[in-house]
């Protein structure tokens, strides 16, 4: 039987919202008071996908387009993980470490601290057809439920990927959530902005990236310790396995110039990918082995507390 792993998940990490809510109903509560449980905060401008009754309508007709109201919220947070957990997840981070173990670990401290302080989690997944959203739980046991629905998709394939579970999930959440991505290294481009763009309007977006190993690197050293090609076998259902310990061929790792121009072009891919998180607003950090996870969760929850 699998050990726990909520166990393995200690840190000290708080989680901020700073993002107000936008209608009269998000964000209310049963009080003994009379009385409505909302303070009105501020104004900002209206994007598609707003309610129409939230619109100042005094404030638009003295300003060049329509502005809608936004108040305080006062209720519990609701985390929604979005964890990449299909084949891909089985190869090595930049540390040695799976790249599972790691997602595991960093959707584990979001999760940890929402359940502490009172807040709600759920977890985005697919079934090879369509993405599902979990009920929200709020306890440590419900917690640790979530994070072995990520470990069981261990050898599947990668049906769905957390852009497609991010797409499904903009048309589907009506209350806001704050989304955290924990994903491998994967290539944003301009339409991948637009969706982004499209969550961040209604929702808060922490990107936490695993870096992946380098495969010429490893193969210098002596050969990867993971088989990819293997691994796409599995995944395609033909039952087909390569054994273990598969080489980067070695007629490539001693050209010099594969290895520059491979690391130009991840280099290039890793600064396109951080352009496009920032330019939709998302705060995104990068981790590659488990002694930098809380650090960087820290760092991260710092920059999103601190956005405004």
């Amino acid at each position: 039987m699998t050990p726990a792993l909520l166990p393995r998940i200690r840190a000290q990490l708080t989680l901020h919202t700073r993002r107000r809510v936008s209608g009269l109903l998000e964000g209310g509560r049963s009080s003994v008071f009379h009385g409505r449980s909302l303070d009105f905060d501020d104004l900002r401008e209206y994007v598609p996908g707003d309610e129409i009754r939230d619109i100042d309508w005094k404030a638009t007709a003295r300003h060049t387009a329509p502005l809608v109201k936004r108040y305080a919220e006062h209720r519990r947070l609701r985390l929604g993980l979005v964890v990449a957990s299909g084949a891909t997840m089985d190869a090595l981070s930049a540390g040695g470490e799976s790249k599972r173990d790691l997602a595991i670990l960093l959707a584990g401290i979001a999760g940890w601290f929402a359940v502490r302080g009172g807040d709600e989690v759920c977890l985005a997944t697919g079934d090879g057809h369509r993405t599902r959203l979990s009920r929200p739980e709020s306890s440590e046991a419900g917690l640790e439920h979530l994070l072995r629905r990520i470990l069981s998709q261990r050898g599947t394939a990668d049906a769905q990927t957390v852009l497609d579970h991010l797409a499904w999930l903009s048309t589907r959440l009506r209350r806001r959530h704050l989304l955290v991505v924990v994903s491998d290294e994967i290539d944003l481009d301009e339409d991948c902005l637009r969706l982004l763009r499209r969550l961040t309007a209604h929702h808060e977006l922490l990107w936490l990236t695993v870096a992946e190993a380098d495969p010429l690197a490893l193969a210098a050293e002596g050969g990867t310790p993971y088989d990819a090609v293997a691994a796409l076998q599995a995944a395609g259902g033909n039952g087909v396995r390569v054994p273990a310990g598969a080489h980067v061929p070695a007629g490539l790792t001693p050209d010099a110039r594969l290895r520059e121009e491979f690391a130009r072009a991840e280099e290039q891919r890793r600064a396109r990918t951080h352009r496009v998180l920032r330019a939709a607003g998302a705060v995104h950090e990068t981790v590659g082995r488990t002694a930098e996870a809380v650090p960087a969760f820290h760092r991260l929850a710092e920059r999103h507390r601190r956005v405004r």
